[in-house]
């Protein structure tokens, strides 16, 4: 006779299984099955190990029939799939039996009392939409980011963001490997399901150590305002997820901020979906549809910050000249600040303003700001942070900071490029080329990571093997970075025909489009030509041009550095000797 768990007894030799002294009838192979299970109580026993054992002698559909079969044997014993007490599924391997639910149990502490643990580290997936309509994915992205928001507010409880990266194709065990890859206690991935006004989302909290599932649950919502949708199903969601993770201890989420109307949520879901992407087309739709947020909503912080962000990108990209963007990114920042001073994005994209504005005690102000609302910048662009602590001379600083980055989102592929541009910028150009090649055999068409290579090899003098990268390159904001950087390199090679080509391929785009004076002296700096070199710098001094926070380490100037006039520049953009302040990076 084998006592189970629940009362139960399984006595083997009557074949029988009984509860309180009554008698459970059981068909033969599903007390067989019961009676596996039972022998190997504790341990997993694997799908093969049931299909030898008990059908090897059929001609079945077995997976059916095992599924069918757990199913039944679970009603018998009062268990439950998404609770199960008794029989726990484990995704792609087996089942174990009659081993007791127990919360995660964070991991101790190295070299600690192995009695202390740790709190507990849950990663986010993006969740799916799973409508077919593209129209629809800012009800899934919105929810991501509601329940991010909502869980980063639990006490105890570490959050790695995954908002740009999914569950692919919703596998178990690759929601376990990606949990494994984030080295994360626990991963909670969903879908979301609109038809008409009904509105179903499916959420699964799984336990990365043994691929077991601590909760799941299905939510359908009438739906009729987008921000209610988002405040009470990621709030449920947060709160049962912080009860399996944290049992016992209390918490309260507060209360989320939303603008007071639903169209300028759904506008400010918009922007922040075709931001996400960088590209040309993504960028200005972002700023209509932030720009849109505010319209319908004066009083809206976080489209505010959005709104400073697309301009610093359009900034960044050349699609607007640099002054341009800086006034517009620094009003809508302020204005963000004003309506709510614990906004971390908004403090990220006022410190790049500053940068722009050659105020660096001012940026580290707002970086060191934003660094104590969110540590792991959850919200705002951590590559502002790191071109600022470059900007001043601290590259070892800037690669930490970039690696704890990379490590809290592995899967972002333009962390990983910006990573490599770190390890660039702090002249460690083998790491560098080696983080480049690792991005483009993910994804072969990622063009800044492409440019970032050619950066990578020209330093290391593999001129031909860089061009060939910068002939891949298709960037955000036209192709001036890569001509520059191809020009460069021919000049490098001593070609001065090809290099004064890609001067002329330049000043042709300036005939059309804004194009950054920075770029005509990074060929001119190649080429030894120092004079006609600084009057473009001094022109980027002029236009505030973004490609000067590089100057002070960009190894495509190194030539000039001897000269005063170099240090003047420096000087004028108020990077030379002791003239910017460090305390963010302290």
């Amino acid at each position: 006779m084998q006592t189970i768990p629940g009362d139960f007894e399984l006595d083997k030799r009557a074949g029988e299984l009984r509860k309180d002294g009554l008698t459970i009838r059981l068909p033969e192979q599903l007390f067989r099955l019961l009676a596996l299970l039972a022998e190997h109580s504790g341990q997993v026993v694997t799908r093969e190990q049931i299909r030898s054992s008990l059908w090897s002698d059929r001609f079945v559909n077995f997976d059916d029939s095992i599924n069918s079969a757990i199913k039944r044997l679970r009603q018998c014993l009062a268990d439950s799939a998404m609770n199960p007490r008794l029989i726990k599924t484990l995704p792609g391997r087996g089942y174990r039996f009659a081993v007791p639910t127990e919360p995660i149990r964070p991991i101790s502490k190295v070299d600690a009392d192995p009695n202390e643990a740790r709190e507990p580290r849950l990663a986010v997936l993006a969740f799916r939409n799973l409508s077919g309509n593209p129209a629809e994915e800012h009800l899934a992205a919105g929810l991501t980011d509601a329940l991010v928001t909502a869980l980063t507010k639990v006490p105890k409880l570490h959050v790695v963001s995954r908002r740009g990266a999914s569950s692919n194709n919703g596998s178990d065990r690759g929601m376990a490997a990606t949990g494994r890859m984030s080295k994360v206690d626990a991963v909670v991935r969903g879908t979301v399901l609109r038809s008409g006004d009904c509105v179903r989302v499916t959420v699964q909290l799984l336990h990365v150590a043994t691929e077991e599932y601590l909760w799941a649950e299905n939510y359908d919502y009438m739906f009729s305002d987008i921000l209610a949708f988002h405040s009470d199903v990621s709030g449920a969601i947060a709160d049962h997820v912080s009860d399996k993770l944290l049992p016992g201890r209390p918490h309260r989420l507060p209360a989320p901020v939303h603008p007071r109307r639903p169209a300028a949520y759904q506008a400010f879901l918009k922007g922040h979906h075709v931001f996400k992407n960088v590209t040309d087309e993504g960028l200005w739709k972002a700023r209509h549809y932030w720009k849109k947020a505010i319209r319908e909503d004066p009083h809206y912080a976080r489209a505010y910050a959005g709104l400073a962000e697309s301009y610093n990108m359009l900034g960044i990209t050349g699609l607007l000249p640099a002054l341009d963007a800086v006034g517009h990114a620094r009003e809508a920042a302020i204005k963000a600040l004003e309506i709510d001073e614990s906004l971390s994005e908004a403090h990220t994209a006022l410190g790049f303003t500053r940068m722009l504005e050659w105020d660096w005690d001012g940026a580290g102000k707002e970086f060191r700001r934003a660094l104590q609302l969110d540590p792991n910048f959850a919200s705002g662009n951590p590559c502002h942070y790191v071109e600022y602590l470059l900007a001043i001379g601290r590259p070892e600083t800037a690669v930490a900071e970039l690696e704890r980055a990379q490590e809290m989102q592995p899967l972002s592929l333009f962390l990983s490029v910006i990573l490599g541009w770190t390890y660039y910028g702090a002249r460690q150009y083998d790491k560098a080329v080696r983080q480049h090649r690792r991005v483009v055999a993910i994804e072969p068409q990622f063009g800044m990571a492409h440019w970032c290579l050619g950066l990578g090899y020209s330093q290391m003098r593999k001129y031909r093997t860089a061009i060939e990268e910068f002939q891949k390159a298709t960037l955000s904001g036209g192709p001036h970075n890569a001509l520059a950087a191809t020009g460069y390199v021919y000049a490098m090679m001593g070609d001065r025909e090809r290099a004064e080509h890609f001067v002329r391929e330049l000043k042709r785009l300036q005939r059309t489009s804004y194009t950054p004076p920075y770029a005509f002296a990074a060929i001119y700096a190649g080429l030894g030509e120092n004079d006609a070199a600084f009057e473009w710098l001094g022109r980027a001094q002029k236009a505030h041009d973004v490609g000067l926070i590089w100057l002070k380490w960009d190894p495509q100037f190194d030539n000039l550095r001897p000269d005063p006039r170099f240090q003047a520049i420096l000087g004028g953009i108020g990077l030379q000797g002791a003239a910017y302040s460090t305390s963010a990076a302290d």
